[in-house]
């Protein structure tokens, strides 16, 4: 039914104790999630959502059972999360009451609406973490001790990780980002609290300016508090949040906890880490220069987030994002984020606005989501090929200089250049500060060609804290 085996129905009615009656697919956070009604012996229909599609092998990640013990461990403080029905690890599936509202991916059109659910989760965010993680039934989760050793534990998995993942060198960025974190843990005396993780805007529910459900707990561990906080300017970086220093004196009234700006920075650095150790990073081997991520092959272009291009956008502001979260936290001085000169402009160029108007009309005439979302993803790829067609062969040029330096000989190509590039600063022959900013000037002339494409999202960069 609806895309899901028969053993899964059969496991939503057991857990739910009803026939499954209707069944059927949704956006679910980037993984896959289906709303379910199922009518119970009494004749009730319950409005169920599935989840489907932990990512429970990956060191950060963990299960749907663990979640749900989150869910229930937070239920009766009062926070927004909807109710558990059942979980299982073996089928990779997680079943709770469907929430009301939307997510916000952006930021309400009314500010007063923006501002009244912002304040709302910060009102939740600080509700949770002035409970402690000592007062929360969480069994799996082991004994509560010092933030210092959760986050020692947390590194641990992350160096476990960075070992493990791939059969390529460590990236000299990632080495030095790991170092630095394993080397300046913060010394907090506070209280350990549950940290949720990549939280805040995109992760809750919102009807009209209340919050319904804070959701996606994938992340959960115990630790400092400064954590979610580097999460939330995360989230806040990629969707919007309303005047954010004035949303953390909220957050510091409501707690009784104060903002850190420095652990603030580490556990921005922190973030990029335990995404893993090629997170933010450009390629830097053969075929680095890409278009944008295609839907996947069979995959509904109504959900499916990269039919529309977002996901190479987002891949470029986390580029510039881990760039200047390490930067931050290390100390390093970054030039502004001009190019300089440009080429200038094909005789052709009035050829893709053209295209463009044409992509255009047929998102503003189409009532089909899978049509429109297909029609922004083109329209991205166009705008993406513009500036290439423009400035692709010239910063090309200006990298091949960049590489040519730092080696003191010019590659025979850029994907050789690359590569020696590379090993030459994992073997300690060029200094690691070069090498960063090596990085970022390429990553501004990346970050430039995808301006056009990424719209509101070139502008952005991590939020005031203060």
């Amino acid at each position: 039914m609806g895309g899901v085996e028969p053993e899964i129905t059969t496991w939503l009615e057991e857990v739910a104790g009803g026939e499954v009656v209707s069944l059927h697919r949704v956006p679910g956070g980037g993984r896959i999630g289906f709303w379910v009604d199922v009518k119970s012996l009494d004749g009730d229909v319950h409005e169920l959502f599935l989840q489907r599609g932990g990512r429970s092998g990956s060191h950060s990640f963990i299960g749907f059972e663990r979640q749900a013990e989150v869910y229930r461990a937070l239920e009766p403080l009062g926070i927004p999360i909807p109710h558990v029905w059942g979980a299982d690890d073996g089928w990779d599936v997680f079943l709770v009451d469907r929430a009301r509202g939307q997510t916000w991916f952006r930021a309400p059109t009314d500010p007063a609406v923006a501002q009244s659910v912002a304040g709302d989760f910060m009102d939740h965010l600080a509700a949770w973490h002035r409970a402690g993680a000592r007062s929360l039934d969480l069994p799996s989760f082991g004994p509560v001790r010092t933030i210092r050793h959760h986050q020692l534990e947390q590194l641990a998995g992350i160096k476990a990780s960075f070992e493990a993942d791939g059969d390529e060198p460590v990236d000299l960025l990632a080495s030095v980002q790991l170092d630095h974190l394993l080397h300046h843990v913060p010394d907090a005396d506070g209280e350990p609290v549950l940290v949720q993780g990549d939280t805040g805007p995109g992760n809750f529910l919102y009807d009209g300016g209340r919050v319904t459900a804070i959701v996606d707990w994938e992340l959960a561990h115990l630790g400092d508090p400064m954590d979610d906080i580097a999460w939330l300017s995360w989230r806040a970086t990629q969707h919007g949040w309303p005047d954010f220093p004035a949303r953390l004196r909220q957050y510091q009234e409501a707690s009784g906890i104060t903002v850190d700006p420095g652990r603030v920075m580490y556990y921005r650095l922190n973030a990029c880490a335990r995404l893993g150790r090629h997170f933010g990073l450009a390629t830097m081997g053969p075929g680095t220069r890409r278009g944008m991520a295609a839907a996947s092959v069979g995959a509904d272009a109504s959900v499916d987030r990269a039919a529309d291009g977002s996901r190479f956008i987002m891949d470029v502001l986390h580029r510039r994002m881990r760039l200047t979260a390490q930067a931050d936290a290390m100390g390093i001085d970054l030039p502004g984020r001009d190019v300089g000169v440009e080429a200038a402009p094909r005789s052709h160029a009035t050829l893709y606005d053209e295209v463009l108007d044409q992509l255009s009309g047929i998102v503003e005439a189409s009532d089909d989501r899978a049509t429109a979302s297909r029609a922004k993803g083109a329209a991205r790829q166009v705008k993406y090929l513009k500036e290439i067609d423009r400035n692709g062969a010239l910063f090309d040029a200006h990298e091949l200089d960049d590489i040519g330096r730092l080696l003191g000989r010019t590659p025979r190509s850029l994907d050789d250049g690359r590569q020696a590039l590379a090993a030459s600063a994992r073997e300690g022959r060029i200094d690691f500060e070069d090498y960063f900013h090596y990085h970022w000037e390429r990553l501004i002339r990346d970050d430039w060609l995808m301006r056009r494409a990424s719209g509101a999202l070139y502008e952005r960069g991590w939020p005031a804290l203060v």
